[in-house]
């Protein structure tokens, strides 16, 4: 059994390397295709020898293939080279808006699963009801209503008209209240739609009969049997919500003025920062691809009955 899990957890590391390597492939192509920066970098009155000069002192002068190989082993040893716009390394740019994003990205992953589970176990145990229709409702509002619009109109009542809260900026606490209810609101409702629809399976289920006839209490027959047999299925929703919260923060770290990673990348684009937009996507991505490699690894504790090709 041990040669098994350690046979499948290589296998999973393996295939999340592969994933990296092919991220890293396609940021580096696809990088150079947004643009020149040397249109940036170089002076309006600057000389053809001028702009040569500076091609040839960052690389860009040498073949492709010969930037992407030093590229590759760059990378290995953390180095993204020097940002062209804050010229100095790329991933100490990073570095510093990448805990305000891991924070905010956090809160939200909090707000969804602290709202999307209770609510999706009362709809799950009251189906049909009023509460099973009003949890259904709040979830077909989560997942309509975009962030954008959502964090702008809770600026507009919460902050600014009853000065409850900050508009924007992290300067403590409260400042992360507002844009991690905008940010899990669309994660919420999908984690209350796999919980309700879980635990409805789980209900259904000999074992859960059998509990209830032996008098177990429905406190314990709902929550030693029936939601922790439904978590596998809100375990896999972590690992692809943690892309999704990551996505999403690039507009509510624009809307409340976030200092977070998002928001850089998306100022690099413009300015075709090629080392921080590396270093970025490619610090976002191994981050995403850890989270659901641990998720993955997890089911045989959640489960002790998944085994690689035996369920």
């Amino acid at each position: 059994m041990r040669n098994e899990l350690g046979s499948a957890a290589l296998g999973r590391l393996l295939r999340s390397i592969a994933v990296v390597f092919g991220v890293v492939t396609i940021v580096f192509f696809m990088s150079r295709a947004v643009g020149d920066p040397i249109s940036r970098l170089a002076p309006i009155d600057s000389t053809q020898a001028e702009i040569e000069q500076i091609k040839e002192e960052i690389g860009l002068n040498d073949p492709i293939m010969e930037q992407y190989g030093r590229f590759l082993i760059d990378i290995v040893q953390l180095d993204f080279g020097q940002s062209f716009r804050a010229t100095r390394p790329a991933v100490d740019v990073v570095q510093e808006r990448l805990v305000a994003t891991i924070q905010l990205g956090a809160a939200g992953l909090l707000v969804a699963f602290a709202v999307g589970i209770p609510l999706g176990i009362i709809a799950a145990v009251r189906r049909g009801g009023a509460m099973d229709l009003l949890s259904r409702l709040l979830a077909l509002f989560g997942q309509a209503v975009p962030n954008f619009w959502l964090g702008l109109m809770l600026i507009l009542f919460i902050a600014v008209s009853f000065d409850w809260l900050p508009t924007g900026g992290r300067t403590g606490f409260q400042s992360i209240i507002l844009p991690a209810i905008t940010l899990g609101s669309f994660p919420a409702a999908a984690v209350m739609r796999f919980t309700r629809s879980a635990m409805l399976d789980t209900l259904q289920q000999d074992y859960i009969r059998t509990a209830r006839a032996k008098g177990l209490t429905e406190r314990a027959v709902l929550f030693k049997h029936a939601l922790r047999n439904s978590m596998l299925a809100v375990v896999t929703l972590l690992g692809l919500q943690v892309g999704t919260i990551l996505s999403g923060a690039i507009v509510v770290e624009t809307v409340f003025a976030w200092p977070g990673l998002g928001y850089l990348i998306i100022q690099s684009i413009i300015a075709t920062d090629y080392p921080v937009v590396q270093a970025a996507i490619l610090m976002t991505s191994v981050w995403i691809v850890f989270v659901n490699l641990v998720v993955d690894v997890s089911y045989t504790f959640i489960d002790p009955r998944i085994r690689t090709g035996t369920v």
